[in-house]
């Protein structure tokens, strides 16, 4: 069977720091999202597939199995080609710091017919 491939628009992204489209996957460490350049590579070190339910998994390729099987593709993580590495972005203006407002003391009101102050 022929590997598949991505579709080209679903699941697509725009690195935050370059512009360039990238697909969020997860693995190839449990509980690890890894950005993937949109478009699979023949030189990629990754081997990514669609779930069932949509979703994006990546492992690598190591010497037990170095090409991809069945449904995966070959990508390439997208920190290897950013280009947008290295520009400064302006950080977000600093909010004071407040301290929160004093509680108040909660209190019973008066009993009917009893003054403000219960006497």
């Amino acid at each position: 069977m022929m590997p598949t491939t991505p579709h080209p628009r679903r699941g697509v992204t725009e690195c935050t720091r370059c512009g360039a489209p990238i697909r969020w996957a997860f693995g190839p460490q449990p509980g690890q999202r890894t950005p993937l350049n949109a478009l699979p590579s023949p030189v990629g070190g990754l081997a990514a597939h669609t779930t069932g339910l949509g979703g994006l998994v990546v492992r690598e390729l190591t010497p037990d199995r170095p090409e991809p099987e069945h449904i995966e593709w070959k990508a390439v993580a997208h920190f290897s080609s950013c280009t947008g590495g290295n520009v400064s972005r302006p950080s977000p203006p600093a909010v004071p710091m407040r301290r929160p407002a004093p509680r108040r003391t909660s209190t019973q009101p008066p009993l009917w017919g009893q003054g403000r102050w219960g006497r």
